[in-house]
């Protein structure tokens, strides 16, 4: 009987604290610790090896001339996603049946990128959510209070986590999957994105038992048989039961909800520069395409022995940069984009530092939103575009206030109603 083909339509993607190839029971899996991402198509996740040749040649009229390859090594996963930007309404510690603030679909993804604080402590209990209070994610490094977690963006080394992927009837998972970088696009006429990328160590199939085990989670075909079961998951209650925390679906207040979209036509710019002359200006004006990128620049440790395939041994966390760029029609105004580009271009500081802010209201300033604020930044001169309509477009990057090595480049706000 011929296979079922694999359909990109009806794949899934998961996170996960619980690590099932290596052991841990599908029963850990809990809608704490475990969380379904709806993404969108064009997803990616492989492993390539590094590889050697080696050339034979030899002068006379019969020579060596072959060839021979040696795999090396194997280089770590490289895996890529695209999702909405949802904020949920949980924005408060009473907001939820637990105590976390978790106000975007996402959140435990944004904690994985910026802060060292696991989304789950092993043994039971709510999420360990670092967002503050309010819908509010801080950069700069805090101790623990109340509900709120501590958080460090300052890490060596990158929490890592259990991503798994179910392409339709087979399953893959990455081992220690962590997340390198976040891009929020914003296009004037689309829905608020965010571009996931990151690493792992290994991408490997489940099969046997340890995918029978997933399959009671997220539901599917069982080994050797035709029969589905369903995914064992309880948008409802949220109890150990669930075993995942279904993404589209969130009990706020005691009452099912549905994230927000964001419309990215009602994104709006406020930027605060003050020029060398000491005037201290707000410029205020439509943006026609906007992105924001937070990346982690991790890389790994793999060895070099000879007469093995060496594989990643462990991975560091490099330069936190925090960029971005924006465009707007040209405008001549005070207050516009003309005048920032007067400024900017007349600014011959090499590094004004707390010179400029800037804070990007994705979806505008009427909930639902994201917003990145970011109170130190240092702006590029701007460059034209000339089209029908010129436009100027200005490439930023976000850096800490006061070089205290406490993080603080982003606060981040998402706001459902």
């Amino acid at each position: 009987m011929p296979q079922p083909l694999s359909l990109q339509r009806n794949s899934e993607v998961f996170f996960s604290t619980v690590n099932l190839y290596d052991g841990d029971a599908f029963t850990d899996m809990t809608p704490s610790n475990t969380w379904k991402v709806e993404i969108l198509a064009g997803y990616a996740a492989s492993q390539s090896a590094a590889t050697q040749d080696i050339n034979s040649l030899e002068s006379g009229l019969s020579p060596d001339r072959s060839s021979r390859r040696f795999k090396t090594s194997l280089n770590p996963v490289d895996w890529n996603f695209q999702t909405y930007i949802r904020p949920t309404g949980i924005q408060d510690d009473n907001d939820h049946s637990t105590s976390a603030v978790m106000p975007v679909c996402d959140w435990y993804l944004w904690q994985a990128l910026v802060s060292n604080t696991n989304v789950y402590d092993s043994g039971g209990g709510d999420p360990n959510s670092a967002w503050q209070i309010g819908g509010k994610y801080d950069t700069e490094k805090r101790t623990a209070s109340g509900t709120v977690a501590a958080h460090n963006s300052n890490y060596a080394v990158a929490p890592e986590y259990n991503m798994y992927i179910k392409m339709e009837n087979v399953i893959y998972q990455v081992k220690k999957a962590t997340v390198n970088q976040a891009a929020v696009d914003a296009a004037i006429d689309g829905i608020a994105t965010t571009t996931w990328t990151g690493f792992g160590t290994e991408l490997v199939e489940l099969t046997g038992t340890t995918r029978s085990q997933a399959v009671s989670v997220f539901g599917g075909i069982i080994n050797d048989c035709d029969n589905p079961i369903a995914a064992n998951s309880n948008s409802t209650s949220m109890t150990r039961a669930a075993s995942y925390h279904p993404w589209t679906t969130w009990n706020v207040n005691s009452s099912l909800t549905t994230p927000s979209f964001i419309k990215n036509r009602l994104s709006s710019l406020v930027v605060k520069h003050q020029t060398a002359g000491g005037a201290a200006n707000t410029y205020t004006f439509p943006l026609t395409a906007v992105s924001f990128t937070y990346n982690n620049n991790i890389s790994y440790l793999t060895p070099e022995e000879l007469s093995i395939v060496n594989v990643p041994i462990g991975q560091f966390a490099g330069a936190r940069e925090i960029t971005g760029s924006f465009t707007a029609y040209l405008r001549g105004a005070n207050g516009d984009s003309g005048q920032l580009f007067r400024d900017l271009a007349a600014d011959t500081r090499p590094a004004p530092l707390k010179a400029a802010n800037a804070n990007l209201i994705i979806g505008g300033t009427t909930a639902p939103y994201v917003a990145f604020n970011m109170p130190s930044v240092v702006f590029d001169i701007p460059t034209h575009g000339i089209e029908d309509i010129i436009t100027v477009t200005v490439n930023f990057k976000a850096q800490e206030g006061d070089c205290g090595g406490n993080g603080g480049e982003v606060e981040i706000f998402a706001k459902k109603s």
